[in-house]
């Protein structure tokens, strides 16, 4: 877009053309010229004034961090979109810069139109998260295979998480309800089916083991004794831990 005949005439002007102005996504010399004319405009100068106003308060506001559900139920999305056979293979950062630019979008429409009709929005920062600072399955020096979940020890559970995420096999557990009561057994709260959840052996004894969502970045890997779990009964909880982003 150039020349004089090509600069959107007014007043007056669209509140989205004043606030793609303020944003500064006009073609340069398109906006050289529509700003001096927006600036001298009392009524336009004043949307650009709010959206000023707008844009302070957003950065003033502390940081608020994605409630815990929202969380799990993205983390157990990405995990099911990146499950193969399931729906094609796309890596869970690749999948998660998606939504990040989905919300960042969003978010910049609603600021416009907050300044256009006097709302003020309470956007939180965190929604601009970079997308290297998404969730990721905790990396391995080797990427295991199935044969890797038949002899683990306490300290290679971190390894298996990419293996355990592609399954939802219960095993010798066999229900989601039997998981639940084994889970209510160890004190262990979640909603939902896990995010994957296989039959392993750990240090020699034939279990199953279960990831649960632990806020963003993070996975709980729950290692139950199927011989021994269930409500009331602790002892069937072989281990349980965090492993993720800290």
């Amino acid at each position: 877009m150039t020349g004089m005949e090509r600069v959107p005439m007014g007043p007056p002007w669209s509140v989205d053309l004043i606030a793609d102005l303020h944003a500064g996504v006009l073609p340069p010399e398109v906006a050289a010229q529509l700003r001096p004319r927006v600036e001298a405009d009392a009524e336009a100068r004043e949307i650009l004034q709010a959206l000023d106003a707008t844009l302070m308060d957003l950065q003033s506001l502390p940081p608020i961090a994605m409630p815990d559900h929202v969380a799990a139920r993205i983390d157990a999305a990405l995990a099911a979109e990146a499950r193969p056979g399931i729906a094609p293979v796309v890596s869970l950062n690749d999948a998660r810069k998606r939504r990040n630019r989905r919300m960042g979008l969003g978010g910049g429409v609603l600021v416009a139109a907050a300044a256009a009709f006097g709302i003020v929005l309470a956007v939180s920062p965190g929604s601009q998260t970079p997308a290297n600072d998404s969730a990721q399955p905790p990396q391995a020096t080797s990427k295991p295979t199935s044969a890797d979940l038949q002899s683990l020890t306490k300290a290679q559970l971190g390894s298996a998480v990419g293996e355990v995420l592609k399954a939802q096999n219960y095993g010798p557990l066999e229900t989601p309800d039997r998981l639940a009561g084994c889970l209510q057994g160890g004190g262990i709260t979640s909603s939902g089916n896990p995010l994957g959840i296989s039959p392993v052996n750990l240090e020699g004894k034939d279990a199953v083991m279960a990831i649960l969502p632990a806020g963003i970045g993070k996975y709980r890997l729950v290692v139950l004794d199927p011989a021994t779990c269930g409500p009331d009964k602790p002892e069937g909880v072989l281990a349980d831990t965090t492993v993720g982003q800290r």
